[in-house]
Parts: structure tokens; C-alpha cells; sequence
């Protein structure tokens, strides 16, 4: 562990660390080359590091290697990385050079960087044979989850002339890619940890800025999120400025903020926008209302790319092996804190907003995924700040509009059962409630679209959901088929439906195999028949293969004339490869069925490289659907080598919006969530 020398006084910001202050602090030496295990230090190279309760120093000084000119090393630099959470998410890398120059910014585990959080000092001076650097980092510039700063994670590299095999670093490194954040593995240790309690805050935007017209003129209004990581409720003072690259604030703002121990509090500022801005920073900070002191801050960037739809063609077969295309739109959801998006709902309200329910995954495999709602006023071209579920991390499911402002959703984790409600259109999450077991006492789980039979008020008067039990595990899971009815708004379930017409068995090899269908969606046709669109098995001659995934199952159709009493036999409408299907009555009463393409397939064979997301259309209530017109709503190519049956999308979602169109969104395992407006 690297102490971090505590001063009581501010050290002068000069190079010369042979002198005063610098000469009296714990210097450290144990520099070796990168992947090199066992690698002996090289001497000549060392680095302290101190605090004076406001800022970090961090002191480094360079002696030429043997045979190693004055030119070289004046073409040497020194990368510093600093990883205040500890978690390997992200870090700041300062690179800095012998001539006085410094650049900075924050490196993403899960690629792309960020701009610093703000100004640092900087100096350095090369003498013969020698150079050296200090660089100041004020402390509200780290980000950190702790009631206060106590360690951070480090790491200091030596680049002379970017020759691999000269580089230095400590502490030891597996590789030589020392940019990632979780190469940040040295820990160090602030002395007088317990005079830093103040910098117990973190501040951050909610979500991308938006540019508006405003009686003619252009605002930004953007959201700011200051956070009280201390056990006590503080006063603090929230300052942002609007600012373009060197020039002065073009706005500012200050506000005063009492926010209680632990808790987050959300500022809405709103700043003019001046005629030709293309980007610019908002530089937000929090300050002890008595002293001033900047205990917290941030900056990122304001652009006038709204990112909002796009132009997009999608493909609709011609019948003849052919496609015609068909003008549409596009747009990738916004991500929160970087991490990229899972639209699992989507629903359109009586009040013209459409919500969207949703998850982010996580920057780093194994951490829970983060529940989010989303709103839009304008037919999902923009959306609001995310609405984060403090503490739900489940994958929102069955999302339904029931009327009077009244929101529902379902887990579709199969390891905590809860609905939870919302009574304000989406804006709170203020209700959650138990969801029982099936009869067989196993969990539900649960992905799709419910079906709602609604008064003449719009308001729903009862709800239908399909779903499924899993025993054992893959490939060989005993399938339980289910589907439950509720008259409360999914408070209680006095009907529970083994249907029987959803299983199946299939022979294989000189194997029988029974199966059942698992999720599904269902809808009420003109006729009143109900049609379920039911995610099936996958063909069994792969049931033991050894890269076996249920992105092989694909989607039959069943249907009901009774109001659900009995159910037709299942008609395969795709065999495998696209299931997560969503029914949806249009206003000229065509079915249509939205559905991933997590695999091309057609006879048990890989057709294509293309993911994405399809659609089919029934003009005669779900009797069948017109698959060699299907359209292809948007596809990329992916190909895993030998596991080429893993899919690279998933989950998906979508709403008939008042103008007759259709918006869809799904997760892609590059982009996060896809909307499509068609």
C-alpha cells in the first residue's frame, strides 16, 4: 500500500522536486518493463505522492538510461491513471510531457473516453541526463462512492520514445495495455483520510441535454444530479456554467440545495442557446455554502446533435426471393451512465406520451442490470432522463397502460416476483406487490406483450398474460405452459390456464421428445377470437450440441374462440431462430407480429449471417401470416465462429402510436436499444 503523504501546508506547484517539500516525501522506485513476470527493476525512475486536504500531487522524476540522449528523453512522457471508485469502470489518465504539455481524459472499461472533470495543474522541467513533473488533481475531481475519500487505484507508466520495450511501469503489469481502466491496480492510501469527509458528494448529469425552440428562441434544458454520500443531511451550493472552449461562460447559474444524508436531488437548468453553437461543456460543482470550497464536479459535453430519428429503409419480401425497401426511421436510445439499453416495454398512454421500460446492462459482467423508465411526448423522438428504480435491477416485463395514469409492470427474473405500479404515468414507482407462483409452486417467468380488454373508457378491465415454469436445466428443461387472467390490474389471479394444445413432441434419432411453449404475447382479434403468438422449442437436433442456446427456439400461433376456455393446436409460423414475438391489432384490423431474429434460419440450416428484428402480417384474424412477405425491420451481420447460434440481439418491444404507426424497440448487442418507427 502507497501512502498518500498528508501536508499542512500547499506545496508550491514547481519541477524542481529535489528541494523544500518534495525532497522530504516517500519516494518509490520499483519500476519494471510490462509483461515481463519476474522482471528485475529498472533504476532511474521514481514517483511520491501527497494531499494537502483540497488536492493531489503526484511527483515523478526521470534520469536518462544508459546510452539514452538528450533528444530521446526529451521525447519521453509519463501516463499517470487514477481510478478513485476502485471498480475498474473507469479511470482518469493524465499523459504528460517533458515540455510543459498535458492531456487528460477519462477511459471507459467498456470503450471510448470522456473529458476530464475538470482543470488540473501541471509542471515539469527537462534538464540534462533528467526530467521531472509534478501534476496537481483537485480532489472534487474524483469520483468515488464512499462517505469520503480513503483509497484510490493507481498506476504510472514511463513511455520512452513509445518503445515497447523500454517502457517502465509500477506497479508490475501483466501486458502493455496500460490505457484500460483495469490496469489502474496499484492501491493507494490518503493519510488523514478523516479530514476529507467533505468531499462526501458526486454530482452528474441526468441524461442528455435537450435543445428546445422557446418563444422563438433555443434552450437547453438539462438535468443535474447532486448526490450526498455523507450519514448526515448537508446544505451544499450547486454552480453550472455553459461555456465554450476558451472563452467565457455564456450562462450561469447557482443554486442553493439542502439534500439529506445519502440522498440524490435533480436540478432542472436551462440555459440559452446562441445561433450557430455546435457544441459545448456544462462545467457543474458543488461548494460549502460558508467557504466556497469545491467539494465535488464534473463537466461533459453539450452538443447540438439531438440524435433524435434518423433516416432508415427497411426490406419487405417481394414473394420472389426479393426484397423492396421502405422508407422508415431510426434511433439508438440514449445510454445511461454509458451503459447501453434493453427496451423491454414499450406502451402508448391516453395523455399522447409513450413509455418505455427498460434496463441497462452493466459496464462489467457479473453486476446487476439497472431498471429505467423513459417517457417521450413526441412519439419517441426524444425521451426524458431516464427515471432510475432505485434498488429494482429486474428486466421490466408485460408493461401495460391501464388507464387513468396507472402503469404496471412485471419481473421477468425468475428469482424475485414483484408488479409494481405507477399512478402518475410512469413519473413514480410508489406501489410494489408479491406475484404468486404457478400451480405447480415453481416461479413464472415471464417476456411479451399482455393482452388488455378495455371499457369504453379505455380504461383496462382485464388482463391476460402466457408464461412458463423451468425444471432441470439445459438443454433438457421440463416446460410448463401457462396462462392467467386478472380483473384488478394484476393484483390477484383467480384463473390460471394449463393450456394442453401448448405442447408438443417432435422424434429425432429414434427420440421422442415433448416440449412445451414458454413466453408469449396475445391479442384480441376484430372476430374476438384470441390469438397467442408463443416462443417454442428449439429443433432437437440440436438439443446436444454442445453450443446449444434457446436463440435457436422459434414462434407458433395458437388460437382461441371460446375466450380462452380451449386453444388450437400450435401452427409454426417460424421454426426457430425468431421468437420474443409482440401482437399488435392495427386500425384496418391486420395482426401484425413483431419478432427478434436472433438466427436466420430455414430447414434446420443457417440461411444467413443477419440479425435484427422482422415482422410478419395476418389479414385473416392469426389463421396465418404472410411470411414470404415479411419485413425486415433492421438486421446487421454477426457470426460467433463455431458458436455461430448465439444471438446478438434480444428483447424487444412495441406500441401502436395514434398516427397509425408502429414503434418498435429491441436490444443489439452493439448499439443497446433500437427504436423504429414504421
Amino acid at each position: 500500500m502507497i501512502p498518500i503523504q498528508y501536508l499542512d501546508a500547499t506545496p508550491e506547484l514547481t519541477s524542481d522536486v529535489s528541494t523544500g517539500t518534495w525532497a522530504k516525501l516517500s519516494w518509490h522506485e520499483q519500476f519494471t518493463t510490462p509483461a515481463r513476470p519476474g522482471a528485475q527493476p529498472t533504476p532511474g525512475t521514481a514517483f511520491a505522492m501527497a494531499h494537502d486536504e483540497d488536492s493531489l500531487f503526484f511527483a515523478v522524476k526521470c534520469s536518462a538510461h544508459a546510452g539514452q540522449s538528450q533528444e530521446a528523453l526529451a521525447r519521453e512522457n509519463v501516463q499517470i491513471q487514477f481510478d478513485p471508485e476502485r471498480s475498474g469502470v473507469r479511470s482518469g489518465i493524465f499523459i504528460c510531457y517533458p515540455d510543459g504539455r498535458i492531456s487528460s481524459q477519462t477511459e471507459l472499461e467498456a470503450d471510448g473516453n470522456e473529458p476530464w472533470l475538470g482543470e488540473v495543474g501541471y509542471t515539469s522541467r527537462l534538464q540534462s541526463g533528467e526530467w521531472s513533473l509534478v501534476l496537481k488533481v483537485p480532489l472534487s475531481q474524483f469520483i468515488h462512492s464512499e462517505s469520503g475519500l480513503r483509497r484510490i487505484h493507481f498506476n504510472v507508466s514511463r513511455l520512452p520514445q513509445m518503445a515497447p520495450d523500454d517502457w517502465l511501469c509500477y506497479p508490475a503489469l501483466e501486458n502493455v495495455q496500460f490505457w484500460r481502466p483495469t490496469n489502474a491496480i496499484g492501491e493507494a492510501e490518503f493519510e488523514g483520510a478523516d479530514r476529507l469527509d467533505a468531499f462526501a458528494w458526486a454530482i452528474r448529469r441526468g441524461g442528455r441535454g435537450r435543445i428546445y425552440e422557446n418563444n422563438g428562441e433555443r434552450v437547453c434544458h438539462q438535468s443535474v444530479i447532486s448526490t450526498n454520500l455523507s450519514t448526515e443531511s448537508r446544505d451544499i451550493e450547486l454552480r453550472v456554467a455553459f461555456t465554450k472552449a476558451g472563452k467565457p461562460p455564456l450562462a450561469q447559474t447557482e443554486r442553493s440545495l439542502n439534500v439529506g444524508a445519502g440522498e440524490s436531488c435533480t436540478e432542472r437548468i436551462e440555459f440559452p442557446v446562441p445561433d450557430g453553437f455546435n457544441h459545448g461543456l456544462v462545467h457543474m460543482s458543488l461548494h460549502e455554502p460558508d467557504t466556497g470550497r469545491c467539494v465535488s464536479e464534473n463537466r461533459f459535453l453539450v452538443d447540438s446533435e439531438q440524435l433524435a430519428w434518423k433516416e432508415h429503409f427497411l426490406k419487405r419480401g417481394d414473394g420472389q426471393g426479393g426484397y423492396t425497401c421502405h422508407a422508415a426511421q431510426q434511433q439508438v436510445l440514449p445510454q445511461y451512465e454509458r451503459r447501453r439499453i434493453v427496451p423491454y416495454g414499450l406502451a402508448t398512454m391516453d395523455n399522447g406520451e409513450v413509455i418505455l421500460a427498460a434496463t441497462a446492462w452493466p459496464l462489467v459482467p457479473g453486476l446487476p442490470e439497472q431498471t429505467l423508465i423513459a417517457i417521450s411526448d413526441d412519439g419517441g423522438a426524444t425521451w426524458g432522463e431516464y427515471i432510475v428504480l432505485d434498488g429494482i435491477h429486474q428486466r421490466p416485463m408485460m408493461l401495460a397502460y391501464l388507464g387513468q395514469g396507472v402503469v404496471t409492470f412485471e419481473s421477468g427474473d425468475t428469482t424475485r416476483q414483484n408488479r409494481m405500479y405507477s399512478h402518475d404515468y410512469g413519473r413514480t414507482w410508489d406501489e410494489s406487490i408479491p406475484v404468486p407462483p404457478a400451480p405447480d409452486g415453481q416461479p413464472l417467468g415471464w417476456e411479451g406483450m399482455p393482452l388488455i380488454d378495455r371499457d369504453a373508457h379505455g380504461n383496462a378491465v382485464r388482463i391476460a398474460q402466457t408464461g412458463q415454469t423451468l425444471e432441470g436445466a439445459k438443454p433438457h428443461w421440463t416446460i410448463h405452459n401457462y396462462i392467467r387472467w386478472s380483473e384488478d390490474g394484476g393484483r390477484s389471479w383467480p384463473r390460471v390456464d394449463c393450456p394442453q394444445a401448448w405442447r408438443g413432441s417432435e422424434t429425432y434419432d429414434g427420440k421422442t421428445y415433448d416440449f412445451g411453449c414458454g413466453e408469449g404475447s396475445l391479442v384480441r382479434a376484430a372476430n374476438g377470437d384470441l390469438v397467442a403468438a408463443l416462443r417454442t422449442w428449439a429443433p432437437p437436433q440440436f438439443t446436444d450440441h454442445p453450443y446449444y442456446v434457446d436463440c435457436l427456439e422459434g414462434t407458433a400461433v395458437s388460437i382461441s374462440r371460446d375466450d380462452g376456455d380451449t386453444w388450437s393446436q400450435q401452427k409454426m409460423v417460424f421454426q426457430g431462430g425468431r421468437h420474443h414475438a409482440v401482437l399488435l391489432r392495427m386500425p384496418n384490423d391486420d395482426l401484425v407480429m413483431v419478432i427478434i431474429r436472433r438466427i436466420d434460419f430455414r430447414d434446420g440450416k443457417l440461411v444467413s449471417y443477419r440479425r435484427g428484428c422482422d415482422a410478419v402480417i395476418s389479414r385473416d384474424h392469426g389463421e396465418t401470416w404472410d411470411v414470404e412477405h415479411l419485413y425486415v425491420l433492421d438486421d446487421f451481420p454477426h457470426c460467433n465462429g463455431d458458436q455461430w447460434m448465439h444471438g446478438a440481439c434480444g428483447h424487444m418491444s412495441s406500441t401502436l402510436l395514434p398516427d397509425g404507426s408502429i414503434l418498435t424497440g429491441y436490444g443489439n448487442i452493439s448499439a443497446g436499444g433500437v427504436l423504429i418507427r414504421w
